[in-house]
């Protein structure tokens, strides 16, 4: 039997579906990341029952409709989260709920699969996704109506129900077929729930290292098929992008690779008083406080390092970490305010990100605009000079994460011996220990707040050893 979730899965790799078929797939302790898609998951649904049952059912005016109903289709089975009797034109409406603020192609291919079994079974009219308005903002008690937008998406589902019902078949007989004659692996090893199948043997700085490669499959499909799965034995004339193939060009000559011009000229742009800026956000589905929209960042806590005048100096460390259920906004921009000067230039990891934040930050709290604005106009991005590729280790592997070139600097420093190791963990962390009484709470406080304190030390680390090179 083939369900939507069968049916998705085949969509991102034959392989894996089989694997879930044939109980390949070792039980896997899930990522903190995913265990919050879930649980945001869930919480919407649980908003979206609501709203159909107080205000999307009573537009209709009829008592004829029916909620969470399954059906079977031969080979194929579905659930819809509301079938509703539509009087005007006698047929049933189908509403899928998507825990998400936009549609995409998977959401258009699972409601399609939805439509083919339940349309041997009802007379279909219109076909919707219901999904949370991005441009929702908050004020006072959730609006339900103005939370949700239902999408007709019925000629979308008519433009790609032929290449879905080929599909399912597909993905029905992936599962009966032997693993010798199973299709194509995945594109993304270090997310695949099936390794073993997939990429057998994969060495360890392989093709999938390549920036932004994984997006351009039919170059992956070519390489593999020539039987190329290593980054040393990509060819010299394999059309590539200039910094794919300068990340190869310096993986395959075997060296550390130093733009000493180029660091310089970026370093230059440096004035004291240097300060280290990291921020750690919680971003819930549904918006929690007033001025917020769905998914938007809630900024709870950040790590400052100062260096005054120069390395010589003694380093100084701030912090702020909100440990109340309230709006993190105000009482985190009144401490980094009082602790962060309004000269010399802050240094980040990734600048559009903390740039975001401050401005979102900025438009629910306006008092705070001339600020940020300040802040803003000083951020330099340490994280260009490993993007732009002016300073290359195959120790990085192609990746310009701070986890990955902090031990290229210091590799006394290390993010895996940390009780949270990932910004992912230290947002579920986070929503535990500001929603949960229980006796964890100061030493998840701790790890929180030295989780932080290492990702802006980890960039005065790599400052201080960009410096010594040049």
């Amino acid at each position: 039997m083939i369900s939507k979730t069968d049916f998705i899965a085949y969509l991102d790799a034959p392989r894996h579906l089989w694997a879930m078929k044939h109980n390949k797939i070792g039980k896997q302790e899930l990522n903190a990341f995913l265990l919050h898609l879930f649980e945001q998951g869930y919480e919407v649904e649980r908003y979206a029952n609501k709203y159909i049952k107080e205000h999307l059912i009573p537009l209709y005016n009829v008592e004829e409709y029916k909620l969470q109903e399954t059906e079977i289709d031969g080979n194929y089975e579905a659930r819809s989260d509301a079938l509703i009797k539509n009087p005007k034109t006698g047929k049933w409406d189908m509403y899928e709920v998507k825990s998400s603020n936009t549609i995409d192609k998977n959401h258009i291919y699972d409601v399609t699969f939805q439509t083919l079994v339940f349309e041997k079974h009802y007379d279909l009219g219109d076909i919707y996704i219901l999904h949370l308005n991005k441009d929702y903002i908050r004020k006072g008690d959730l609006n339900l109506v103005e939370l949700f937008v239902a999408d007709n998406v019925t000629q979308k589902v008519q433009e790609v129900r032929d290449i879905v019902e080929q599909g399912r078949y597909d993905a029905y007989l992936v599962e009966k077929s032997e693993y010798s004659e199973l299709g194509h692996w995945c594109y993304k090893p270090k997310d695949c729930p099936c390794k073993d199948l997939c990429h057998p043997n994969l060495p360890e700085y392989s093709i999938f290292d390549v920036n932004r490669l994984s997006g351009s499959k039919k170059k992956l499909d070519e390489l593999v098929e020539n039987g190329i799965f290593s980054i040393y034995d990509i060819p010299h004339d394999f059309p590539l992008s200039d910094l794919q193939r300068t990340q190869i060009d310096i993986a395959q000559s075997e060296k550390t690779f130093i733009d000493k011009p180029a660091i310089k000229n970026l370093l230059n742009e440096l004035k004291y008083p240097l300060y280290f800026l990291d921020y750690e956000s919680f971003n819930p589905a549904i918006p929690v406080f007033d001025g917020y929209k769905p998914f938007d960042q809630m900024t709870f806590q950040y790590s400052l390092h100062v260096q005054r005048k120069s390395e010589d100096t003694e380093l100084e460390h701030y912090e702020f970490l909100e440990t109340d259920p309230i709006d993190t906004i105000p009482n985190l921009l009144n401490s980094l305010k009082s602790n962060i000067g309004t000269n010399g230039s802050i240094i980040v990891w990734n600048k559009s990100f903390e740039c975001t934040q401050n401005k979102r930050m900025a438009e629910i709290y306006p008092e705070f605009e001339s600020f940020i604005e300040n802040v803003n106009s000083r951020v330099f991005d340490l994280m260009e000079i490993f993007q732009k590729l002016y300073y290359v280790d195959n120790k990085a592997k192609g990746s310009y994460s701070i986890k990955k070139i902090l031990p290229v600097f210091d590799s006394t420093l290390d993010y895996k011996a940390m009780s949270i190791g990932d910004g992912a963990t230290a947002m579920s962390t986070w929503n535990k220990l500001v929603n949960k009484n229980d006796g964890e709470k100061d030493k998840i406080r701790n790890d929180l707040l030295r989780y932080c304190e290492l990702d802006t030390l980890a960039m005065v680390r790599v400052l201080e050893g960009l410096k010594n090179l040049i």
